[in-house]
C-alpha cells in the first residue's frame, strides 16, 4: 500500500510537468525576503510549488497583500456608504417632517359621487359572484366613493374664494414690503384666476 501511494504521488508530480522558467533569484516583497524564481506548468500557466496562479513565492506574497489591501479598502467604502445612506435617510425624514399634511388635506376640495354610469358590453362567459348584486351593491358603494373636485374643474364659488384669499395675502405683503419677491407670483396667480372666473 505504501509503495502504491508513493508511486501515485510521484506520477502526479511528473504529470504536472512544472518547469523553472527563470534563474534562481531572491527578492523582497512587502518587507519579506522571498524566492522570486519563476515556475510554469506544461501549458505555460504560473505554477509555483504546483499551486497554480503564482509565478513565485514573491508573486504569492504580493497577491495576498494586494488582496488584503483591496478587502480593507472595500470595507472602508462600504462603511462610508452606510454612513452616507444614514445621513441621506435622516435628511429625507427631516423633509417629510416639514410637510404640513393637515394643510394639504384641508386645502383639497372633495366632492361626493352621486351617480355611477353603467356601461353594458358583451362578454364571452358570465361568472357568478357571491355577495350583494345590482342596485343594492351600487347604493352601498356610492356612500364610500369620493373624488377630488379639481379633477373636473373648480366651481365659480371656489375660484372666488381662492381669489379673495390671494388678494388678502397680497395686501398684507404690500403693507409689509412693497417689493416683496412673492408679489410677482401672487399677481400671476390672480390673473390666472381672473381668466378662469371669466370662462366659468
Amino acid at each position: 500500500m505504501k509503495y502504491l501511494a508513493l508511486l501515485l504521488f510521484i506520477s502526479v508530480i511528473y504529470s504536472q510537468d512544472i518547469k523553472r522558467t527563470s534563474e534562481f533569484k531572491r527578492d523582497v516583497a512587502y518587507g519579506q525576503d522571498c524566492d522570486d524564481t519563476e515556475y510554469r506548468d506544461y501549458k505555460g500557466y504560473p505554477a509555483w510549488k504546483g499551486y497554480g496562479g503564482w509565478l513565485s513565492e514573491c508573486d504569492s506574497i504580493l497577491s495576498v497583500e494586494l488582496d488584503k489591501e483591496f478587502a480593507i479598502k472595500a470595507e472602508q467604502r462600504k462603511r462610508e456608504k452606510a454612513i452616507q445612506d444614514s445621513i441621506d435617510t435622516q435628511e429625507a425624514l427631516a423633509e417629510i417632517d416639514n410637510f404640513d399634511l393637515d394643510a394639504m388635506w384641508e386645502n383639497t376640495v372633495w366632492e361626493e359621487i352621486q351617480d355611477v354610469t353603467t356601461v353594458y358590453a358583451e362578454v364571452e362567459q358570465i361568472t357568478a359572484v357571491a355577495g350583494v348584486r345590482g342596485a343594492e351593491a351600487e347604493d352601498e358603494a356610492l356612500e364610500h366613493l369620493y373624488y377630488r373636485r379639481s379633477m373636473k374643474g373648480l366651481a365659480l364659488i371656489d375660484l372666488q374664494k381662492a381669489y379673495g384669499k390671494l388678494m388678502n395675502t397680497k395686501d398684507k405683503l404690500v403693507d409689509s414690503d412693497p417689493n416683496h419677491p412673492k408679489l410677482e407670483k401672487i399677481n400671476n396667480l390672480l390673473s390666472q384666476l381672473e381668466i378662469k372666473m371669466k370662462n366659468s
